[in-house]
């Protein structure tokens, strides 16, 4: 009796240190760390042989027992950790993606900074730790592993009313500042999954009632309208892609002619909407609006001269950007309404004239006291904030980001300069990769010195990017090549394609579908170079992989079981 109400308490901790690793992914790095110990004592403590331990103190002497007591229990702790690693190395899918972690210390030996080697091997331990846990843990049946994707689901609204509250409540300078305790990036991908998460459960029959299945449609509308009130396009873009690559899977694995017809009519007229939608916001980003530059109005209202640019024909919303442009007017009419110096810069270190013009000519506004006049409070502190054109400022609309992917290959094509522009800097980061790969591609430079690598390369390209964004690859497949190698690269890929192919688990809904995902991220991220990023990644590839009783397979009937 005493023996099986030990291992409930065990289980019942085990599950609780697992609900407190989900609660807190999106959320806290320190509770993560703290989950993880929490994981290890349950994970010792479940082989611990307790009956041994007790059995020597009624067996024996006082004195015996205080002179003895630490080197036995440390004897048997040491006995518990193997056994469970004896269990663990016994799951091959387990051992092979673990192995990640192995491959990190085997790049130890050839690196010179040693301090950021160590560093990054503490960042990677899930990688090593949670599979360890879950693998060797008994797994979850349905009920209870539903129950944790609810409680997933829940704690990333939580995560999206926290940064809603910061979003609504205007103290940024980036959008993506909003997101306080996690990167924005990690927020798009926990959305994400639980999107699909919520998707699964609301077209899975006889499992929740009605009523509960429009809470989930509630809670998935408000997700995607947060994506586009944070401008997540990396959100948007790996949300859409997983759907795409989910019908063209279901397309080819149904037997159902009337399931295919309906998929393939999803596919065609969504993938046709789509390309109509964002060639049309090409178009109008594009598009200028014509002006008689023979006729261009020489003074102001108040009779101050224009300056106009006939050279330069930069324009922004169509509207030349070079034309109407009176600064005497617009420095006067600044210092009334701004504690910022006109000749200083905005919260994104650009100069405000820079900025000023920008906006106002995004409005179709001459820049003048005139086109000032009719810029509102909140406007005037968008422009402070670095906010060069009225689109950014739009809350329900994608056509921000479009803009701003296209402005940066613009200027990217003038000056050569990828800084500011998510979009190229990721192409000079990836340039950088390339440079670093083709000098070391059969080992890589090692786990530490990747940072030093990287500001070499930069330096040999005389590269015009910012030294402060001077980042690594921003590609998780590249971070792995520039570290070890080809052969660090061909390491990791079966590392983390093996196990589900040993198991059939690409079967399985929430596998397949959080593989697409984590896949898709690490295409324009550094997915596993953080401490919450690799947790995520770990934590539920082990718990769709070896954390499961039941499979949820895709098209047993219709589209879910």
């Amino acid at each position: 009796m005493t023996e099986t109400f030990y291992k409930k308490f065990i289980r019942a901790n085990y599950l609780f240190g697992l609900a407190v690793m989900i609660i807190f992914v999106p959320h806290s790095k320190i509770m993560i760390s703290l989950a993880q110990f929490w994981l290890a004592g349950t994970f010792v403590m479940d082989r611990y042989n307790t009956r041994r331990w007790l059995g020597f103190f009624r067996e024996n002497p006082l004195w015996k027992c205080i002179t003895v007591a630490l080197p036995l229990s440390v004897y048997l702790l040491f006995v518990s950790i193997l056994k469970g690693l004896r269990a663990f190395v016994k799951n091959r899918p387990a051992m092979v993606f673990s192995s990640i972690l192995l491959m990190h210390l085997f790049g130890v030996i050839y690196t010179s900074d040693f301090d950021y080697a160590l560093k990054d091997m503490r960042t990677k331990l899930p990688l090593f730790l949670l599979p360890l846990f879950i693998a060797t843990s008994p797994s979850l049946n349905r009920r209870y592993f539903y129950g944790y994707m609810l409680l997933f689901a829940a704690t990333v609204l939580v995560r999206t009313l926290i940064n809603s509250w910061n979003l609504f409540g205007g103290q940024y300078v980036d959008i993506r500042d909003i997101s306080k305790s996690i990167s924005h990036i990690l927020v798009a991908l926990n959305i994400s999954l639980v999107l699909f998460i919520l998707g699964y459960f609301i077209l899975k029959r006889r499992t929740f009632p009605v009523g509960l299945k429009m809470l989930f449609g509630v809670v998935s509308a408000w997700m995607i309208v947060y994506l586009i009130l944070s401008r997540s396009s990396t959100g948007l873009i790996i949300s859409s892609l997983t759907l795409l690559t989910l019908v063209i899977i279901f397309l080819f694995r149904s037997r159902k002619l009337w399931l295919k017809i309906s998929l393939l009519t999803f596919l065609l007229l969504s993938t046709a909407f789509s390309g109509f939608y964002i060639f049309g916001m090409v178009k109008d980003y594009y598009k200028v609006n014509p002006v008689d530059f023979s006729k261009l109005e020489k003074m102001s209202p108040l009779g101050h001269p224009y300056l106009h640019s006939l050279v330069d024909r930069q324009t922004e919303n169509g509207n030349y950007l070079y034309i109407y442009i009176q600064f005497d007017e617009l420095r006067e009419a600044w210092s009334k309404r701004s504690s910022i110096p006109f000749d200083g810069r905005d919260k994104r270190n650009q100069l405000i004239p820079n900025t000023l013009v920008r906006y106002l000519t995004s409005k179709g506004l001459r820049k003048d006291a005139g086109g000032m006049s009719q810029l509102s409070d909140t406007e005037i502190r968008e422009i402070e904030k670095g906010t060069a054109n009225v689109v950014f400022t739009w809350k329900f609309s994608i056509r921000g980001q479009v803009y701003e992917f296209l402005w940066g290959i613009d200027e990217y094509r003038k000056s050569g300069d990828p800084t500011g522009s998510s979009l190229m800097q990721r192409f000079e980061f990836w340039k950088a990769s390339a440079g670093i790969i083709k000098d070391n591609w059969l080992t890589g430079v090692g786990t530490g010195d990747m940072n030093e690598a990287f500001q070499q390369q930069y330096d040999k390209m005389k590269s015009k990017l910012a030294p402060d964004q001077r980042w690594r690859s921003h590609n998780q497949f590249l971070s792995v090549f520039v570290g070890f190698g080809v052969l660090g690269l061909i390491w990791f890929l079966f590392s983390i394609l093996y196990p589900p192919l040993a198991l059939g688990k690409f079967r399985d809904y929430f596998f397949l579908v959080f593989f697409i995902i984590v896949m898709l991220s690490m295409i324009p991220e550094d997915t596993i170079e953080s401490q919450l990023g690799v947790t995520f990644f770990a934590l539920f590839y082990s718990l769709f992989l070896f954390g499961k009783k039941e499979e949820d397979k895709i098209l047993r009937n219709n589209l879910v079981e």
